[in-house]
């Protein structure tokens, strides 16, 4: 057909020269000539409907935009029916990649594969490469160079505007377009790194087609990132959703009003502006509130929840939901084994890492570091082909990472994970492993859903600058981690953090308590897993051995699971403080090989065991013990297994085994913090100042606790010799040396003493 309505030959393709010629020939005056030249690109040669276009704009008063989107849609509803003068899948190939604004050749040809069928009540495209050279060489499509997607192919606007609108004339228009997305969502549901142009028109296509469903899967397919790669189409889309999709559908009602507050907050709709409102609004603590339903506001299901797989493909949004529900309730466990089954359930591949994200944080939670290393590790690779700057997915897997390798005692692979979070890419945070001060405590989020990424990561920075006995570090870490506003369980941390570095630092005893009493401000919310706790208990317990009260500790080790090997070692540990050298040796030998015990605490024990032998006079098994803790200590990238001892044993042991190689070692090792070697041994003789090496409080034996357990029951000397079945006389003697061992003359102040000293509750 013509491009005009009165002639009834086709509209052939111009070059430059004769297209000029036959605009100036047509009575619409002078064109200018970079507008003739625009024109003739975006109308791919067709002079004819340049014309039409020219005309329908002149009469309306309107500028000629050919380049503007907008501007074709509304000037070729006045343009007569345009004919392509090509074949019925030539003309189908066009109706299809009309609907895309820029596309890569891999694309096209999918969709034209895909699509055509629709087209061509079934006889498809057989040779969809030899149709993109067709378009190309009729010019119905152009080929042009992008920096970042390098070659790619799009119909000039005003010919896809119109070949857009004579489709929709045509029955056929609608399936078209619905096939159209299936293709294209189920390419972004397998893809690493979605194109910005194509989830713009995918997101258009969905929105005025009222493909709703399409448009939940987009939304799952890209996640939030899609503020970030099209800002301005991705709030256009999804604000203001019509109800019955928002009801149908909580994941597109989550999204939705996410859009609508990133809208109302930005001040324009430049894309900067609206990349800054997302990652305000997805800061701290800000996205619970959007999720489907108050956490914790029903009893928890998992059988339920397993038996609704298959309504989990689209409902990405119900299953983080419920992974989060379960971790608040302190179900680790079960949140990690249903984030596994939901995973595989789930045809979107970011969908499938957001979700196997949680399943490791839970794994961590659930003292399972192996595991959640592994599932991060299987996740890291796909999200670093997929990253998207200002995402929170690569970063939180560095950062979780890092965290669960540094408390595992893979020191390797937390280093590098650190380093990277350092580096400066599209991944990096403020600051540096060399300047912790270039990353100060207020400044603003860079990614979005923050709240999985600094906390662990400056966490992770804290433990390994403790190991390092960079006490600066890990004081600037510390701080930033104060001044978080979200920590969830990760608050356990700060106590032990901070109970940590007074034990290394305190100048005066009082040093000690405060941070011991202070350390309850920290805590945030969630159920604390048995992991958790055991760091709680553990800090403390380190502290009150470090203050000489035994007793105090010896309560927060019982409180400590079976299966923390820092039981051992802070029994062990007491045992020395107590005085009883013999003890710590023999229970230092008992444990030492056993396979409970970590490399971490294995040096440890080698280190008490070393102070133990130097203090009864074995100056030979001190030192080679003292050399076996050092080249442990190297070898698990930690010198607190060092530095946790008296300074008095300390220096001693360190004067012992200076000319030891052991010490070339550990220099090497911790080059990074103590440049010249001379620093590490300086630091190592001055930390730790305050912590007691034999304790002043009384240690009591079981008789001894019996007995003060007797006098606080107000049993009489009579009733305790009949409970005890000694005689009169034998109670009376043992409840003397009781009053001297505690300086005092009477059972009141034996009471008040044995009380202040943790043996009464």
């Amino acid at each position: 057909m013509s491009s005009t309505a009165d002639r009834g030959t086709h509209d052939p393709r111009r070059d430059f020269g004769d297209f000029a010629v036959e605009l100036d020939t047509v009575g619409i005056g002078s064109v200018d000539p970079e507008l003739c030249h625009r024109l003739w690109t975006e109308c791919a040669g067709r002079a004819r409907f340049a014309e039409a276009v020219l005309r329908a704009a002149a009469a309306a008063g309107v500028s000629v935009d050919p380049e503007s989107t907008a501007f074709a849609d509304w000037v070729v509803e006045l343009c007569p029916r345009l004919s392509l003068a090509l074949g019925s899948g030539d003309t189908a190939a066009a109706s299809v990649l009309a609907q895309l604004s820029a596309v890569s050749e891999t694309t096209a040809v999918r969709a034209l594969t895909a699509v055509a069928d629709d087209l061509l009540g079934g006889i498809g495209i057989h040779d969809p490469e030899g149709v993109l050279i067709r378009l190309r060489s009729s010019g119905i499509l152009t080929r042009f160079e992008d920096s970042a997607r390098g070659t790619l192919l799009k119909v000039p606007t005003l010919i896809a505007a119109k070949v857009r609108h004579d489709l929709r004339a045509e029955v056929s228009a609608e399936p078209v377009v619905a096939s159209l997305l299936d293709v294209l969502v189920d390419h972004m549901e397998s893809a690493g790194l979605v194109e910005p142009e194509l989830l713009s028109d995918v997101l258009l296509l969905a929105r005025h087609g009222g493909h709703w469903s399409q448009l939940l899967r987009v939304c799952e397919a890209v996640g939030m990132p899609m503020f970030l790669l099209t800002p301005r189409t991705s709030c256009t889309v999804l604000r203001v959703l019509p109800l019955k999709a928002r009801t149908s559908r909580p994941g597109l009602a989550f999204f939705g009003s996410l859009a609508e507050d990133i809208t109302a907050d930005a001040a324009d709709d430049s894309p900067a502006r609206i990349r800054a409102a997302v990652i305000r609004h997805t800061g701290p603590g800000m996205l619970r509130s959007r999720l489907p339903g108050k956490l914790g506001d029903s009893e928890l299901n998992v059988e339920e929840e397993e038996s609704r797989l298959g309504e989990m493909l689209v409902d990405v949004i119900g299953t983080v939901w419920q992974l989060i529900r379960l971790a608040d309730a302190g179900r680790h466990g079960e949140a990690a084994e249903l984030g596994i089954r939901a995973s595989a359930e789930m045809r979107s591949a970011r969908a499938r890492s957001v979700v196997r994200l949680l399943t490791a944080i839970a794994l961590h939670h659930a003292a399972e570091p192996r595991r959640a290393l592994s599932v991060l590790n299987e996740i890291e690779g796909p999200a670093r082909a997929g990253h998207v700057e200002g995402d929170f997915l690569l970063p939180s897997i560095i950062a979780w990472t890092a965290l669960i390798a540094a408390v595992s005692g893979d020191h390797e692979r937390a280093d590098a994970h650190l380093a990277e979070s350092d580096a400066p890419s599209g991944i990096s945070r403020a600051g540096s492993e060399a300047d912790p001060a270039a990353a100060p405590a207020d400044s603003p989020p860079t990614v979005i859903i923050d709240e999985l990424v600094t906390p662990p990561l400056r966490i992770a920075s804290a433990l390994r600058a403790l190991d390092r006995l960079d006490l600066e570090r890990a004081e600037a870490e510390f701080g930033a981690l104060s001044a978080y506003p979200e920590m969830r369980t990760l608050w356990v941390y700060l106590p032990l953090i901070a109970r940590t570095l007074a034990v290394l630092s305190a100048e005066a005893e009082s040093g000690l308590l405060f941070v011991n009493d202070d350390a309850q401000r920290f805590q945030d919310s969630g159920v604390l897993s048995d992991a958790e706790k055991d760091l709680i208990a553990l800090g403390r317990s380190t502290v009150f051995i470090a203050l000489g009260q035994l007793r105090w500790a010896e309560i927060d080790r019982d409180r400590l699971s079976p299966a923390c090997d820092g039981r051992i070692v802070l029994d062990v540990r007491s045992k020395l403080v107590a005085g009883r050298n013999d003890e710590a040796i023999s229970c230092a030998d008992t444990w030492f090989y056993h396979h409970s015990l970590s490399p971490r605490s294995r040096a440890e024990l080698a280190a008490v065991r070393a102070a133990a032998k130097l203090r009864t006079g074995d100056e030979t098994g001190a030192q080679s013990d003292f050399r076996m803790a050092v080249s442990l200590s190297t070898w698990v990238s930690s010198l607190l297994p060092i530095a946790l001892l008296p300074l008095p044993d300390r220096s001693r042991l360190i004067d012992l085994t200076t000319d030891s190689p052991v010490w070339a070692d550990a220099a090497n090792e911790f080059s990074a913090t103590f440049a010249p070697p001379a620093q590490l041994v300086e630091r190592l003789r001055s930390i730790g100042p305050v912590s007691v090496d034999i304790a002043e409080t009384p240690q009591l034996n079981a008789g001894e606790a019996q007995l003060i357990d007797l006098l606080a029951r107000g049993l009489s000397v009579a009733e305790i010799a009949e409970e005890l079945n000694q005689v009169t006389g034998t109670v009376k003697n043992r409840l003397s040396a009781l009053y001297r061992k505690f300086g005092v003359s009477n059972r009141a102040d034996v009471l008040i003493r044995a009380r202040s000293f943790g043996y009464l509750a």
